[in-house]
């Protein structure tokens, strides 16, 4: 079990084993990259403040999750699927797990 069981979820559901569409202009999707959702909001601060250490802006945010309020540290939005890639990659050259995530424009 890792320390962010419910990005593993999410990163279960998302199927992102499937190919991606490339990226052009007409994309309907910003991306972000989600690093970590925590219980506490002292446990999302530390890992932002890690990210900062790294040179990364990453912002919490808190989400009423099943009647639990969870606290979800992201980076971004990309407006560009291959920037938000970047941004994974150099977090997993650095052992941090993470998803990305489509929002809607």
């Amino acid at each position: 079990m890792t320390a962010d069981p419910l990005g593993d979820l999410a990163k279960a559901k998302s199927g992102l084993s499937s190919p991606a569409a490339p990226a052009d202009a007409s994309d309907p999707f910003d991306y972000v990259v989600q690093v970590g959702a925590y219980r506490t909001s002292a446990d999302a601060d530390a890992q932002k403040a890690k990210l900062a250490l790294m040179g990364l802006d990453a912002k919490v945010s808190e989400r009423d999750q099943a009647g639990r309020v969870v606290y979800r540290v992201r980076l971004g939005p990309f407006k560009d699927k291959n920037a938000a890639e970047r941004i994974r990659t150099q977090l997993e050259s650095s052992g941090i797990e993470n998803t990305l995530v489509r929002v809607q424009r």
